[in-house]
């Protein structure tokens, strides 16, 4: 049985970025990275991706930029190990202009569902907000304009729903985009992203969350028309979220894996092997092929832990900073 198809959902303002990130995210991750690539399993979904980046690197003037739509995207992708398909999963680019909705309007129902069924949550905040300080006095205002105060809103009925319907909550990704636009420490700036969303960093929350600067270019802040486009981070949010995915997997499996010896430990004991001789063999096809995957799983993950193995990578839980160790994974 294949594994069912996992979903990624993208939230944000309209001003906030999301469609330029998706632009760069695949182009990036559609290279080859130590044996990994990431496809749209649409072919001309591909080359539509591509050619709109091509656009927004080449292109000079607002023709390079997106129009504004009310549409909410949803991309199909393929994650790769080599030529192997190994993640399925769907990315919803949810419309900006719906986070001003109000709660009971039927899109933010559909929202709803679809956030509760996901295996990773991007909240997208813009550096356009976050250029200054965040105190007390500008808190509200930020808190506004960023939209992160609808976000935790969402965050907020995520939580209530996981806890009824009894499901592990999953992993968060603050991605803050147009870090071009900020000129100050990066360390107070993570500071100020962890205020928007207090409960995702209290010392009870179980919530696995990484922040994650990410630009288009450097220039941009002083010529977004002209500025020479140099992607920077934006890879990692989803390889975070493909290292997460593919964690839970390696962990299953290993369940998997111990749980088909034991089966097969208490059917090699005793005078009945004899008789459960077939049982047996079929046992055995079933622990190999459990074990080979949990190997191929297990290998996986640590390669794209080590892309996380890094200084510049904000990693929270129970509000505290980890770090991933690749070498949990040998």
């Amino acid at each position: 049985m294949a594994d069912p198809i996992k979903k990624i959902t993208m939230l944000g303002d309209s001003s906030s970025g999301k469609t330029c990130y998706v632009w760069g995210m695949y182009a990036a991750m559609s290279n080859n990275r130590h044996g990994f690539s990431m496809i749209a399993t649409d072919r001309d979904e591909h080359s539509r991706l591509h050619a709109l980046w091509e656009g927004l690197v080449n292109e000079t003037g607002e023709d390079r930029w997106p129009s504004p739509t009310d549409q909410a995207l949803t991309y199909a992708f393929e994650f790769c190990d080599g030529y192997k398909p190994i993640i399925q999963f769907e990315w919803l680019d949810y419309r900006g202009s719906a986070m001003s909705d109000q709660s009971d309007a039927q899109d933010v129902k559909e929202l709803r569902n679809y956030i509760s069924e996901s295996s990773c949550l991007f909240l997208c905040i813009s550096g356009e907000h976050l250029r200054e300080k965040v105190t007390s006095v500008n808190l509200a205002k930020v808190l506004i304009n960023t939209k992160a105060s609808i976000m935790g809103g969402h965050l907020a009925y995520l939580s209530q729903t996981l806890k009824a319907k009894k499901r592990k909550i999953f992993p968060i990704v603050i991605t803050l985009t147009k870090y071009d636009c900020i000129d100050r420490p990066q360390a107070e700036l993570i500071e100020d992203v962890k205020q928007l969303f207090p409960p995702l960093f209290a010392e009870n929350s179980d919530w696995l969350v990484m922040i994650c600067p990410t630009s288009l270019g450097r220039e941009l802040a002083q010529d977004r028309n002209s500025g020479r486009i140099e992607p920077k981070n934006l890879d990692l949010p989803v390889v975070f979220a493909l290292f997460s995915i593919l964690r839970e997997s390696f962990l299953a499996e290993h369940k998997r894996w111990k749980e088909i010896g034991e089966e097969l430990e208490n059917l090699e004991n005793g005078w009945m092997r004899v008789l459960n001789r077939g049982k047996i063999q079929k046992k055995q096809q079933e622990e190999e092929s459990s074990q080979k995957k949990f190997q191929e799983t297990r290998k996986q993950v640590r390669i794209l832990g080590q892309e996380l193995d890094h200084d510049l990578i904000y990693i929270y839980w129970r509000g505290k900073r980890i770090r991933i160790n690749p070498e949990d994974f040998c």
